[in-house]
């Protein structure tokens, strides 16, 4: 049987790890894959990272100064400046869209296909078997969303997720959408995620039992509370209860999953 064919995307910093290249390769064995990269074109190591993934199609991006953006955030949750940044959102959204960019172009210009498009970071290592979401992936249809069943705080983990080719265009438009949804709504990666999804009407399928983790995760600030918002810190009722519906959406999913695989 032909393997599927999937693109995956890495954007933005570059992290370098064996673990990561290992993990790639082994997670997607079943499929063949491309490696596309776009990064910000003020990182030293951008040849070192090239060579190391065997990346052919890597495109470089400029690091955008947010200053004007920032001051239009309404609100965030309580975490904010400790356990996300809000510019750091912007970072990494900026980047997806342009890598979105860049495979389209590299499709019509080289007449590529692909199946399916992976979002994935450099610094993600999965340790649960490939076998449990290969079915998952290869049935997955027009408007579904594959994503992990781990970190659903307010909303919808957004460092790994698989999509069909054409599905996954649609996040060419992101930041159109983030600019309108921070002068109303209170910031939140989950949450932002999660409100896009379903703007664009696209269905969320959880990854059978998948077990990630994101390396040199003890850098991260989440328990240390003498980091303050730098903004407003409010949720509007509707986005409170909205937050709670996603919250029980979440677990019927992951109820309904577990009585799928026992």
């Amino acid at each position: 049987m032909k393997k599927k064919k999937i693109a995956i995307l890495l954007s933005g910093n570059i992290r370098i790890h064996e673990e990561n290249r290992k993990c790639l390769i082994d997670f997607f064995r079943d499929f063949e894959i491309t490696i596309f990269a776009t990064i910000w074109n003020n990182q030293k190591n951008i040849n070192e990272f090239v060579q190391y993934y065997q990346i052919n199609n890597y495109n470089l991006i400029e690091l955008k100064n947010w200053e004007s953006t920032l001051s239009k955030v309404k609100y965030v949750t309580g975490e904010e400046n400790r356990s996300f940044k809000i510019e750091n959102i912007f970072h990494m959204w900026l980047s997806i869209s342009e890598s979105t960019k860049f495979l389209q172009k590299q499709v019509k210009e080289k007449k590529l296909f692909f199946d399916y498009v992976c979002r994935f970071r450099s610094d993600l290592i999965i340790k649960t078997s490939s076998n449990y979401i290969k079915d998952q992936i290869i049935k997955l249809k027009e408007n579904q969303i594959l994503v992990p069943c781990s970190n659903h705080f307010k909303g919808v983990n957004d460092r790994f997720f698989i999509t069909s080719y054409s599905t996954y265009l649609k996040f060419e438009n992101i930041m159109f959408f983030i600019e309108k949804f921070i002068t109303y709504k209170p910031l939140n990666p989950e949450y932002l995620f999660y409100c896009f999804i379903k703007n664009y009407n696209m269905k969320i399928i959880l990854m059978n039992n998948l077990n990630e983790k994101i390396l040199a995760q003890h850098t991260k600030t989440h328990e240390n509370y003498e980091l303050k918002p730098t903004k407003n810190v409010h949720v509007p009722l509707m986005d409170k209860i909205n937050m709670k519906k996603i919250k029980y959406e979440i677990k019927i999913k992951k109820f309904l999953l577990n009585i799928k695989l026992y």
